[in-house]
């Protein structure tokens, strides 16, 4: 089935638009960095994800085998593609869960996938107002574009060791989004060293060794991935030599051990009532469940998933 392109093409010359002006109306709508990139193909090499589908690494996310093409090219997403200008929203929260029945840390507020669409209609309209020719294809990870490299392309920040992006700034405790456009800049970013260095931490964090070496990174394998097992496995039991570390959605282990993390401001302020709230979750019956998760992303389970994962 083709994607609907939510832009709206133009023959017409567009505007080229100035880096600066855009980076400071990202800030202004609510984003905490933005970067652009020059929309030229990314390399095999460069995004590896051919090779990583080809050793099953994917587990059975099918859908991660769609667009593979599309992945590489974002002109094959927006016909005329010039620039991707990548934007980040930190979501670094001021408390965490703890106990045996925790949810990883993005999902514990609304869904982002709907308030960073709203930001990013509201940041294309703000472009408009002084280039009127300019139209874009927001995108959320909803969409068949490689975000973390073209994070890396804009400037903001590097794979970690944990095959997360991680921003100098932020760690990696953002969400990543983009608009692509066939608009040209006057400067583009360019990429900024791998700050890991020798750092091992997040590896040696993962309680299942789903992180390994390849070349001068490392590559995650969902098969053995506590976050892969707790969201998109729809078996009826997960794997007995599972360790979820106190774990019920998602897992954090490899970004708490992250220093960038440790170091990353508080994006996020969580109340008194919001963490009892998330607590409580775990004695939840099903319609109190599905009424919590409707505006989060605790909704890409079923409640037979999260009794399974409670277990």
């Amino acid at each position: 089935m083709p994607l609907k392109l939510l832009y709206k093409p133009t023959n017409s010359q567009f505007s080229i638009l100035n880096s600066q002006f855009i980076k400071r109306l990202a800030l202004d709508v609510g984003f905490h960095a933005c970067g652009i990139a020059e929309a030229t193909p990314l390399s095999d090499e460069e995004l590896g994800f051919r090779r990583w589908l080809s050793d099953g690494d994917q587990a059975d996310m099918h859908y991660m085998e769609e667009h593979v093409d599309m992945r590489h090219d974002p002109s094959l997403l927006v016909p005329g593609a010039r620039s991707v200008v990548s934007l980040l929203l930190g979501y670094k929260p001021s408390r965490m869960m703890q106990g045996n029945h925790r949810i990883a840390m993005y999902a514990y507020g609304e869904d982002y996938h709907t308030r960073i669409k709203q930001m990013l209609f509201h940041l294309i309209a703000a472009i408009q107002k002084e280039y009127p020719d300019f139209t874009a294809k927001p995108c959320v990870d909803t969409v068949p574009i490689a975000d973390k490299h073209w994070a890396v392309r804009a400037g903001l920040g590097w794979i970690g060791h944990n095959t997360l992006f991680v921003s100098p700034q932020l760690g990696s405790l953002c969400n990543i989004a983009e608009l692509v456009t066939p608009s040209a800049c006057d400067c583009y970013d360019h990429p900024i060293e791998n700050r890991c260095g020798d750092c091992r931490r997040c590896i040696d964090a993962c309680l299942n060794r789903a992180l390994h070496a390849e070349g001068d990174g490392f590559r995650l394998d969902a098969r053995r991935c506590t976050a892969y097992h707790t969201i998109e496995n729809r078996d009826e039991r997960l794997p007995e030599d599972l360790r979820r570390g106190g774990y019920a959605f998602g897992c954090d282990r490899c970004q708490l051990a992250c220093p960038y993390n440790e170091q990353a401001p508080v994006s996020v302020e969580v109340s008194d009532a919001q963490l009892e709230e998330l607590h409580h979750l775990a004695d939840a019956d099903e319609a109190t469940f599905r009424r919590f998760a409707r505006s989060r992303a605790l909704s890409r389970i079923r409640y037979w998933q999260w009794k399974r994962n409670l277990s």
